[in-house]
């Protein structure tokens, strides 16, 4: 007889882009109280991309109330703790609403704030881990992941709706699947991927136990049931920053700047979208109820007057009806198109000298060590000792696990994607000619078949083979 404990799965999908940061189609407010109840934790994000700061929470008391009946505020952080149910995200709040904790598996920005462990004192960062810090373990002996995850084990019947236990699935698997991580009292509990438990006091912001082994104190927390985050969702509305409009005329953000600048606007729809050099602009921040835009980052090529493109987004009101009503704001990014001059013969000729500069750029690359301080391997032994060094214990070991190498490979993510980006297969690089020069990677797609030999090769590496990549060079000599 199947187990019948039925749970919710997540009502939406996730996604990797191509800077391999989540992102979702609805986006998360959560309320997360104190396990004696007296405060809650609201956080608002207000982007579409997860984890990460960009957002607002605020601590109030759950049982102290204004003159005019209104709930005590007690502070505010100028960030947001993601959480998403069913999915590796963590946060609580101690019992004086004074600390804060935010755990997760996925770092995806550099910066203290972006650690996989981060902990506040009245709002203020306090204390950062990273996860070999936190749980004790080496990623290069073990599998270092926060969380203990056996959701394929255990979990059959899968669709939009809910998921259902199997007929194997012991209490104890299930009590694992539910609670790999808690709050009981101020004592977070963690279990980790190796199944030990790690506990972290919240009120004085210690670690007060590591690698205690989940059976021998199982019998003690069975029975707890676990305060879990309330979370709601809103549509994130996908209003790009070149369409905002001037609540006075209509006319988008785009247009403006046109006029500004005296240069064409040309949309990613436009047909000579690739056909001449476009001068860009780089835009995000926030949208306020009021129409107001704060700018959190703006960059312009020479050719504008940036002084004067701020002045009219600071001094502007916009329209706000995308704004979803359940937040007061939303983040906004995403500057598409260019601009190019009006004439079209000035706009050919900086074309072609765009394209005499990219074309001398791509030729200092072939013979770069570094690009953009990442050391470029010169030859196939290069990448497998490269990896060798790059890669952990749990990512070597999938590989060597994997039937096909072709899921590392893929178009919007992961090994392959790193390999091309980073290692300058796109763009240009002494590794791009090392293959290039073997007639690797001239075809279509064929940035993708020199990651995927990388891939396939450091397999055989891993395996036992140290030797192969020799063979690949001779069957794969250089072409006079």
């Amino acid at each position: 007889m199947k187990k019948n404990h039925l749970i919710l799965l997540f009502p939406f999908f996730f996604f990797t882009n191509l800077y391999s940061q989540m992102s979702t189609e609805v986006v998360p407010i959560s309320e997360t109280y104190s396990s004696n109840g007296k405060f809650k934790l609201l956080s608002i994000s207000y982007d579409d991309e997860f984890p990460n700061l960009k957002g607002e929470s605020f601590v109030s008391y759950t049982q102290e109330y204004d003159s005019i009946g209104v709930r005590k505020k007690f502070y505010k952080i100028n960030r947001s703790f993601d959480v998403y149910e069913g999915n590796s995200f963590f946060t609580a709040i101690s019992n004086d609403g004074r600390k804060i904790i935010y755990i997760t598996n996925y770092i995806y920005e550099s910066g203290l704030e972006n650690k996989n462990i981060t902990y506040y004192v009245d709002g203020k960062l306090e204390k950062t881990y990273t996860t070999e810090e936190f749980i004790n373990c080496d990623k290069n002996k073990e599998k270092c992941e926060l969380f203990y995850d056996n959701q394929y084990q255990i979990i059959e019947g899968r669709s939009s709706t809910i998921k259902q236990y199997k007929n194997t699935a012991s209490d104890i698997d299930i009590f694992l699947n539910k609670n790999f991580i808690f709050n009981k009292n101020d004592t977070i509990y963690v279990i980790d991927s190796r199944k030990k438990i790690t506990l972290y006091d919240l009120d004085k912001g210690k670690i007060i136990g590591s690698k205690i082994n989940f059976d021998s104190i199982y019998s003690k927390i069975k029975n707890i049931e676990s305060i879990k985050s309330r979370v709601s969702y809103y549509k994130y509305p996908y209003k790009y920053v070149t369409d905002i409009q001037n609540s006075v005329n209509n006319e988008k953000l785009s247009a403006s700047i046109s006029k500004i600048a005296n240069l064409k606007f040309i949309s990613i729809n436009d047909s000579t979208y690739r056909k001449y050099k476009l001068f860009r602009i780089a835009l995000s921040g926030y949208m306020n109820r009021k129409g107001k835009f704060e700018i959190e980052n703006l960059e312009t090529d020479s050719i504008f007057d940036r002084k004067l493109i701020e002045n009219y987004i600071t001094t502007t009101t916009f329209k706000t009806e995308f704004i979803p009503q359940e937040v007061d704001k939303i983040y906004l990014k995403h500057f598409f198109g260019g601009y190019r001059s009006y004439d079209d013969k000035i706009a050919e000729q900086e074309t072609f000298k765009e394209k005499e500069r990219r074309t001398e750029e791509f030729k200092k690359r072939l013979t770069l060590e570094k690009i953009n301080n990442i050391y470029i391997p010169k030859n196939l032994f290069e990448c497998m000792t490269e990896l060798d060094h790059i890669l952990n214990f749990e990512s070597k070991k999938q590989l060597i696990e994997a039937k096909d190498s072709w899921e590392f490979n893929s178009h919007m993510g992961g090994l392959g994607m790193w390999i091309r980006n980073n290692w300058g297969i796109n763009g240009g690089s002494r590794l791009l000619k090392y293959f290039n020069d073997r007639n690797i990677g001239k075809e279509m797609f064929g940035n993708d078949a020199i990651s995927g030999v990388v891939i396939s090769q450091y397999i055989i590496w891993l395996k036992g083979d140290k030797s192969a990549w020799k063979k690949w060079e001779r069957q794969n000599s250089i072409h006079k």
